[in-house]
């Protein structure tokens, strides 16, 4: 009776244990922006977030434009949590007075069961600037891009991985004198140095040789100050949506033409209406 009761008490504990919820494991980077584009980060359920990004000109004029302080360009955005896995969100850039929009849903998030977090995302963006486009691709259609990318984040540890596979297709440039679709591919890596402090590297290579502009490489810090997250950025880019820095990063490495900048992340908790 006593061996009977012992294997039932065995029973009963292992069934507690497989029945308990997986933990969530968090990831490493801190924003819903990894550097530049799309994390697999959402804001919360109910959370509204303020995005003030800030990008200088090129810091390889010189002193003569304050090593770009002259030339700075600006996105301001906001993100709102429809539920913990749905955000929408719109911003408008001072390059080519350009609006954006996008939405991002989080299939699965990271657990003690499964190792990865998975969210999709998809916007577009459309330039508002006047006297520029020719009369002919002037209509809404013909500027409109858009864009869609997969994002696949796992993290351990301290240390943080993404990639995030996507297609864009841009709007009539008239640089180019056309307009472009090609696949992409955003691989990013995160490792955290502190409680409130982590560090950032991202590249994006798109699969075209038809654009002829440097691929995005950017580095990032990311800093917790509880209300806030301020983002440090150095990178090639100084475009803030997905159609301009595919396809307009102008800044070379190994040249040093690049561009500093930082996000300025405000998060504001408003009543979820169920």
């Amino acid at each position: 009776m006593k061996n009977l009761s012992l294997l039932f008490f065995i029973i009963i504990t292992q069934f507690s244990i497989n029945a308990q919820e997986p933990e969530i494991v968090k990831n490493v980077f801190s924003g819903t922006r990894f550097v530049n584009t799309q994390s697999a980060n959402l804001a919360n359920k109910g959370d509204l977030l303020l995005l003030i990004q800030h990008r200088f000109g090129d810091i390889s004029d010189g002193f003569y434009e304050l090593f770009g302080l002259d030339q700075a360009s600006m996105r301001i955005g906001f993100e709102y949590g429809f539920g913990n896995n749905l955000n929408f969100g719109v911003g408008r850039s001072t390059f080519m007075k350009t609006f954006d929009a996008f939405g991002k849903y989080r299939i699965v998030q990271q657990n003690t069961n499964f190792p990865l977090t998975i969210a999709v995302s998809a916007g577009g963006s459309i330039p508002s600037i006047r006297n520029f486009f020719p009369d002919e691709f002037d209509n809404f259609s013909d500027k409109l891009s858009a864009n869609t990318q997969v994002h696949f984040a796992t993290a351990f540890n301290n240390f943080g991985f993404q990639l995030s596979p996507g297609y864009l297709k841009t709007g009539f440039s008239p640089l180019e004198n056309r307009s472009f679709s090609f696949f992409n591919l955003g691989i990013g890596g995160s490792i955290k140095l502190s409680k409130k402090v982590s560090a950032n590297i991202e590249y994006l290579y798109p699969f075209t040789n038809a654009i002829k502009n440097q691929h995005p490489l950017s580095l990032g810090i990311d800093l917790d100050t509880g209300g806030h997250l301020f983002q440090l950025v150095l990178s090639n880019s100084q475009r803030m949506f997905e159609q301009a820095i595919y396809s307009q990063t102008t800044g070379d490495w190994t040249k040093g033409s690049l561009f500093f900048g930082f996000n300025l992340i405000r998060e504001f908790h408003l009543k979820y209406y169920e």
